[in-house]
């Protein structure tokens, strides 16, 4: 790809931008949300035509003018949202566009199972191909999506944050595929903003800043913090603020909460002023439990506390009147309206709050945009722009600012940093801690261990539907969440300082 440029309104999105891909070869694109990672790639992939530049596909020069010309030709590309249709099963979403034909007309739904069985058996994915795509957690459904691109036979495969909500089993199983496909000649794009990842499976990197080549770095022969330069521009030294300030009073106490199927017997306390992390593999009630406290489900049995009186959370309206939010892990599905603006999605849940003579106060919204905008620094043209145009980024941070507008006394986070630069990272877990800073009771949940220890005061830690263990201080370790979860024994835990 050679001199590439792309212009949406208001935005210059790649500004002759250069890339060379080699057989056979793991190339890591970097760099922060809007840095147009995504929008060179959907150049490559036929989403978007570029303004300028040119393109050279074996030796010839090209111009996929729609997806289906560039998949014909071998270039496939798995997006970081998921892009599947929830009504159809898993076999057709892998095949779609490609369903295999009766020589009489019509799908050859036999031959389409067995097909999609064999590359999710290739992925060691155990999953029923009957089953629909809506069913599945969302775990499994970025392994659909993975799947979709191997059994398309790409001869150039790239992949947007392709481990976001993998297990690290399946990230470890993940891996193998893409070592495998590399010895079969075939080409990978791989963007991701886990580092750890980059330096694991990536040969090259080549870095974008503002939509211009930033750098270009053998993995084998750099650091994680030379690439983190090249993206940002600067040295970063702290990529984790942990809250210093002492907690305060209880806000939250929960007490035997079971929901059957999901999780039993859970009990335990967030007091203003701290964050308390939960950890567990994908599966283990952690977003379960929090559904329920926030009133999207209802427990079977068990007593929620807040503000030291016992409450009944009978739906997420209750949930807001008490002042909790809830930013969940699904933004696309979850969190955002994307066919409406920033500005309208900013202040969906403040709405009962704004009225003025059974009007909404539209002078408000602007100002509470723009309050947001500016201290979560969101990268977007206009107050009218579309949420759907803006990077993953930046809407996770359109969903935060629609919930810190209602002022909460709680803040649940359910993988508030998936999909986010490692700048943008440190940007949020900087405000977290100030929010905690200043009486907000924070609760944490996420699957990468580094930030789940950087952030948390208190640590729970989830296995089948149950805490396996409290942890707190210096217990607030690899090894400690390791063996938790894994079932092994905490005693080492608790001399340490952790309270099972």
């Amino acid at each position: 790809m050679k001199n590439i440029c792309k212009s949406f309104p208001g935005v210059k999105a790649l500004d002759h931008v250069d890339l060379n891909l080699k057989p056979g070869e793991v190339l890591a694109l970097c760099g922060e949300n809007g840095a147009g990672k995504s929008t060179l790639m959907k150049v490559l992939a036929g989403l978007y035509q570029p303004d300028e530049g040119e393109i050279h596909y074996d030796g010839k020069s090209v111009c996929f003018k729609h997806p289906i010309e560039a998949k014909q030709a071998g270039v496939v590309m798995v997006f970081q949202e998921l892009s599947l249709v929830t009504d159809l099963s898993v076999a057709e979403n892998i095949y779609l566009g490609s369903l295999p034909m009766r020589t009489k007309g019509g799908v050859d739904w036999k031959k389409l199972r067995s097909d999609a069985a064999c590359v999710l058996a290739e992925l060691k994915c155990e999953i029923d191909p009957r089953t629909n795509i809506g069913a599945l957690p969302i775990a499994q459904r970025q392994m659909v999506e993975i799947a979709r691109g191997i059994a398309l036979g790409a001869r150039i495969l790239i992949l947007d944050e392709p481990t976001s909500s993998l297990t690290d089993r399946e990230k470890n199983v993940f891996f193998e595929n893409i070592r495998y496909m590399k010895k079969k000649g075939t080409a990978i794009v791989y963007i991701s903003h886990k580092m750890d990842e980059i330096m694991e499976i990536c040969d090259r990197a080549v870095v974008l800043r503002d939509g211009k080549n930033s750098g270009e770095f053998n993995t084998a022969d750099c650091t994680i913090d030379d690439i983190i330069q090249g993206m940002i521009g600067r040295v970063m030294s702290n990529y984790y603020v942990k809250n210093t300030a002492e907690a305060g009073e209880e806000l939250l106490r929960v007490e035997h909460l079971t929901r059957k199927g999901q999780y039993q017997d859970i009990s335990f306390s967030v007091r203003r002023g701290e964050i308390v992390g939960f950890y567990g593999l994908v599966g283990a009630g952690r977003t379960e439990l929090m559904e329920s406290i926030f009133g999207i489900t209802r427990p079977d049995s068990g007593e929620i506390y807040y503000k030291g009186r016992k409450i009944r959370v009978r739906n997420s309206r209750d949930a807001v009147r008490h002042r909790m939010a809830f930013v969940p892990e699904n933004r696309k599905e979850q969190g955002l309206v994307l066919g409406e603006s920033c500005r309208k999605n900013m202040i969906l849940a403040k709405l009962p709050w704004m009225k003025r003579r059974g009007f909404v106060d539209f002078s408000q919204s602007y100002r509470i945009y723009d309050e947001y905008k500016k201290a979560l620094k969101i990268n977007a043209a206009s107050p009218e722009q579309l949420t759907v145009q803006l990077s993953g980024g930046n809407q996770q941070k359109i969903v935060l600012g629609k919930w810190l507008a209602i002022q909460p006394d709680l803040l649940i986070l359910d993988e508030p940093t998936r999909g986010i630069d490692i700048g943008a990272k440190a940007d949020i877990h900087r405000f977290i801690a100030q929010l905690a800073e200043q009486g907000m009771a924070v609760i944490l949940i996420s699957s990468e261990m580094p930030e789940i220890i950087g952030v948390s005061n208190r640590l729970l830690c989830i296995r089948e539907g149950e805490i396996c263990a409290h942890l707190e201080g210096e217990a607030i370790n690899e090894r400690n969440i390791i063996n938790s979860i894994m079932g092994k024994p905490v005693k080492e835990q608790a001399a340490i300082g952790g309270v099972v």
